[in-house]
């Protein structure tokens, strides 16, 4: 069971949902790659014996069947999340299966199987879904990619009706989608915006280079989410025709894992589609290759919205066995590899002169039949050719010299940690992610023997993998044919034309180079400070926790739990942050300029050598309100990440040279961050909301310019000079009789002045009253950003903290019901709605999509429409229903969970609330009515004060041939 490598799949990916996908993935294949030698990696010296090649089984706890009809089961009993089940349908068919007049339509029934089947009228399904306390895309959701299509059910398991249910509506997606040509209509404005809202600048490059990257194969030809055209004018049979191809229950599986009895499901789901008979003549799948056989292939690509520049190479290769013990073998060699190069390029990056800011090396599936081997940079704007020639140079020093043993030693040992608290946590891993893992098993034949297994094959394999089997590896991966090398940048960064590439890439492999040179590692703390003692316990009943207090003024609230076995979250903090700098342009940075050079006399490189083997983050913060850190780590790394975190509070390392490379680094990442249309709008959204206060602006380059290494290390020391008063919760899987030494020792010597703790101003943001209109145009697609802020000073208090999530809840239904199912003008819509307690009391209800630049007025009146429905007529039962069972199995899962209660914990000890009293859900659901609903909405929905802001672009172009959706 191991985490794949599909940087291209994520780009192809195509999801059913409601919400907006994310705008910080980067563009698709960044990939690197090597020198003249065979084009498939070649290991040496791998142990010879009987049971090399053989055939990995199954985790025991799965099991596996075929029905006679050639319909797969997995069933799997898994008690994380309790009292749940993911139902999942795999289909073995994607957009690489459609016909000419057929291209989207793959992605189209996926979302036509929400919208009515033999026994799920309409919209029955997610109506269903929410009314058992699911959420649409969180808890019922699908996506669709070249090769597959794969449906998401999770459903309560302590209602045997529910989860069968769950089972109908399984069985119904896999034979009998209704495909009424009303809703199918009601439907192409729903995909044809999720393609709308896919389009961007890295939509628009990986366009161009898709082509490219699959030269010779019908990948290059088919996009999930298809041509508007299509989408916009398909006839219904062509739909039909692509279901009835592809859906046959030999290309399908049946996943079911969770909390259950796991002979009742199995029988279950046999009674169900043991009946399910293909289509005579059915299409049989035949597997669609990528040729790469084809020269060195370039593809250079700009983009005025574009906000930075990558390099990547990559070399393609035929698809490898999952299956056998001999690939999981292989597989480790390579993660091997993969860790030591991208420990070099991390180390390379610390250069304030270095051509990229980021580097990295992977392999991964680039498609069903194929696989890449990659390297990638973010190069830094007009050094793209440099990151090119350094990417190369790196992969001839590794190619002729290899790697040291050194580096070799503190790869295995991070591996063999991985490894060991993967196998720690199965049990308590998420039934989701075991899902997705059988998904891959029916797909690809990828080993899933478990991850206790996995952990006693690298205990076996890693002694065996030796430094000249690495370095026969990276002297022997990579060649001349099957390679692209991909260059994609903004339009005003310099580039190197197609023959000065080729030249740059010819004169990297032929220039000398030097072996590598691997500094030793040295220990993370060489003296231990003054411990501390705990003078007080006490026991929190209402959180079941322990309570410290130190002797320097520090309080310490310890809850045990059993929710994870290999997980312990630690949170600190005092109040202050921001709020109290007298110099905010050094203060803003200051927690960024520390974590730059290090800690103690360790630079970050030395740093990551220390923790070999260790699995802990540390992270400092100097938050509006607060100053403060953040730690996660494991039982058995506990002291070490409790040294991390004292270093890192207390001994910033000071580095001028790392202080210029920080400069640089971030002056590159904010400097073209506006030429993207939607940065620039919420930006600005926010900048209008707030009236431009200093500490809700963006950062800008010449923000960073002013920045003090000194003066920013010294707010830095001033912040964490006295924990006087501070705040440590600590949960997870800890003992205290262990623990209390350790805090002692590691919390109790935090320095501490013994005075008052400390408290946060009034940073006094003024914000926008009134009606504001405003709009921006910007952009070359057309597709606008619709954003609406109601906002106003307000008082706080549980009631009405209570009612804004309430609302919030009731609003986002409403507003997919109406602007996405009943009027097809948008893929998803995000609605926000609170009170702030801090710094100040206010009221905020915010509503934003993406849409037509055609129908932003009917849009935006829709919206309000909703609202005034609220206002007026409050919520009807269904909703009211749904709300009610939504809280009470959100609070199920969110209670069995260490953030959840590492956030409440915070809570109430920031504000000095009774733990019982703020974690108590019956008060929040005795305000789920009508009434209470319509008082809510007349109170949030203050049209007096509204900020209405959409983005226009500035010339519409017209339709491009293929997109990529993004993924919820």
């Amino acid at each position: 069971m191991k985490t794949r490598t599909l940087a291209l799949t994520l780009f192809a990916l195509a999801a059913c949902g409601s919400s907006q996908p994310s705008r910080t993935i980067p563009a698709p294949p960044a990939t690197v790659n090597s020198a003249e030698a065979a084009p498939t990696p070649v290991a040496e010296k791998v142990p010879a014996g009987p049971d090399v090649n053989r055939r990995l089984p199954l985790d025991p706890l799965i099991r596996r069947t075929v029905l006679k009809n050639g319909l797969t089961v997995y069933v799997m009993p898994h008690k994380k999340p309790e009292q749940r089940a993911q139902l999942w349908l795999a289909v073995n068919a994607g957009s690489v299966l459609e016909d000419d007049d057929q291209q989207g339509l793959a992605h189209f029934v996926e979302h036509m199987c929400f919208n009515g089947t033999k026994r799920f009228e309409k919209q029955a399904i997610v109506d269903f879904i929410e009314k058992v306390g699911m959420r649409f895309g969180a808890d019922v959701n699908a996506y669709t990619s070249f090769d597959q299509t794969v449906y998401m059910l999770t459903v309560p398991t302590d209602d045997q009706k529910t989860m069968l249910t769950g089972l109908d509506i399984l069985r119904d997606w896999s034979h009998d989608v209704s495909f009424d040509p009303k809703e199918v209509d009601k439907e192409r404005g729903v995909v044809t915006e999720e393609w709308r809202l896919g389009r961007d600048a890295w939509t628009r490059i990986w366009d161009k280079q898709r082509p490219i990257t699959f030269a010779g194969s019908r990948y290059a030809q088919r996009s999930p989410i298809g041509l508007p055209e299509i989408l916009k004018s398909a006839p219904r049979d062509a739909l039909v025709r692509f279901y009835k191809d592809w859906y046959q229950p030999q290309n399908m599986a049946v996943i079911a894992v969770g909390d259950f009895d796991a002979d009742q499901m199995q029988k279950e789901i046999e009674t169900r589609f043991g009946d399910l008979a293909a289509t005579p003549n059915a299409k049989v799948r035949t597997p669609v290759p990528v040729p790469h056989d084809q020269p060195t292939a370039v593809t250079i690509v700009q983009d005025k919205e574009m906000p930075y520049s990558q390099v990547s190479i990559m070399q393609k290769m035929d698809h490898r066995s999952e299956s056998r013990w001999s690939d999981h073998r292989r597989w480790t060699v390579e993660a091997l590899y993969h860790t030591m190069v991208q420990a070099r390029f991390s180390e390379l990056a610390q250069d304030p002169d270095a051509p990229f800011m980021w580097a990295g090396s992977s392999t991964g599936e680039l498609a069903r039949t194929a696989d890449n081997f990659s390297r990638f940079a973010v190069a830094k704007e007009g050094h793209t050719a440099e990151a090119l020639t350094a990417l190369v140079k790196e992969v001839r020093r590794v190619e002729q010299f290899g790697f040291t043993q050194t580096e070799l030693d503190r790869a295995k040992a991070d591996f063999l940690t991985n490894a060991d608290s993967s196998a720690k946590e199965w049990d308590k891993s998420q039934s989701r992610d075991v899902a997705d893992e059988m998904t891959r098993n029916f797909f690809t034949d990828e080993n899933m023997e478990g991850r206790i297994a996995d952990l006693a094959n690298a205990k076996e394999m890693l002694p065996t993998i030796t430094l000249d089997e690495l370095n026969h590896l990276a002297a022997n991966w990579g060649g001349e044919t099957g390679r692209v090398i991909a260059l994609s940048g903004p339009t005003t960064a310099k580039m190197p034309t197609e023959a000065e590439v080729r030249e740059l890439y010819t004169k990297a492999l032929a220039a000398p180079v030097e072996a590598w040179k691997d500094a030793p590692a040295r220990p993370l703390m060489t003296a231990m400070p003054q411990a501390g003692k705990v003078v007080a316990t006490a026991h929190d009943a209402s959180a079941d926790a322990t309570v410290w207090t130190l002797s320097n003024g520090v309080k310490v609230i310890v809850k045990p739990t059993a929710f994870q076995n290999d997980d312990i979250t630690i949170q600190g903090w005092k109040k202050g942050g921001l709020s109290v700098a007298k110099d905010l342009g050094n203060a803003r940075f200051a927690s960024d300029v520390a974590a730059a050079g290090g800690v103690g006399d360790l630079d970050p490189v030395a740093l990551r050598k220390a923790l070999q083997g260790k699995n802990v983050s540390v992270w400092p913060q100097i938050d509006e309100l607060s100053e403060g850190v953040y730690t996660n780590t494991r039982p058995a790394d506990l002291e070490t990440a409790l040294q991390l975190q004292y270093l890192k509070l207390t001994a910033p390392r000071r580095d001028e040279r790392l202080f210029d490379t920080w400069r640089k680094q971030q002056v590159e990442w904010v400097k073209n961050r506006r030429l993207d249309p939607d940065t620039a709008f919420y930006e600005d959204v926010t900048a209008i909301e707030t009236k431009n206060h200093p500490l809700r602006t963006p950062t800008t380059p010449e923000m960073i310019g002013k920045v003090s290494l000194d003066k920013s290390l010294a707010i830095f020391h001033d912040r964490f000079a006295d924990f006087s008063g501070a705040t440590f919760t600590i949960v997870g899987n800890v003992d205290p009789a262990t623990l209390q030494p350790l805090v002692e020792q590691y919390i109790g010597s935090l320095p501490s002045k013994n005075g008052k703790a400390t408290a946060w101003k009034d940073p006094r943001i003024t914000w926008a009253a009134g009606k504001v209109n405003k709009t921006l145009e910007a952009g070359t697609e057309p597709r606008s950003m619709v954003s609406m802020w109601f906002s106003a000073p307000d008082k706080w208090s549980k009631e009405s903290e209570a009612d804004a999530k309430i609302l919030g809840m009731v609003l986002r239904i409403r507003l997919r019901e109406v602007l996405r199912e009943d009027m097809g003008g948008v893929y998803g819509v995000r609605s926000y709605v609170a009170i702030d307690r801090e710094p100040t009391q206010r009221r905020t209800l915010a509503i934003s999509f993406g849409c037509d630049p055609q129908n932003v007025d009917k849009l935006r009146k829709a919206a309000l429409d909703v609202m005034h429905e609220l206002t007026k007529e409050g919520a009807n039962a269904t909703n009211i229903e749904k709300v009610t069972e939504q809280l009470k199995r959100g609070r199920e899962t969110d209670s069995k969970e260490n953030w959840w209660w590492s956030r409440q914990l915070h809570d109430a000890y920031w504000y000095g609330d009774d733990f019982g009293q703020i974690t108590d859900l019956s008060p929040v659901l005795s305000r789920v009515t009508s009434d209470n609903i319509k008082m809510s909405a007349k109170r949030f929905f203050d049209e007096k004060n509204q900020v209405f802001y959409v983005l226009r672009p500035t010339v519409v172009a017209a339709p491009a041939a293929a997109a990529t959706p993004g993924k919820q």
